[in-house]
């Protein structure tokens, strides 16, 4: 089975990408377009952070007791 190394774009932890991996695909074709650089891409745990932080501030403000 082929692995790859990527690196998560907004935590830096550098993760094994295996075959089965939704993003191999993708970042194996970054690089080969690009070898000097690193295999990079957003990591399920911090795509989730995100989501759940724009659909936190979408929410209307509770009203104030006041």
């Amino acid at each position: 089975m082929e692995q790859i190394e990527a690196k998560c774009l907004l935590c830096s932890k550098v993760y094994q990408l295996f075959e089965d991996d939704k993003d191999f695909k993708k970042v194996t074709e970054k690089k080969a377009a690009d070898p000097s650089k690193p295999g990079t891409f957003i990591c399920d745990r911090c795509a989730n952070k995100v989501r759940y932080e724009s659909d936190d501030k979408k929410k209307h403000p509770k009203p104030s007791s006041n």
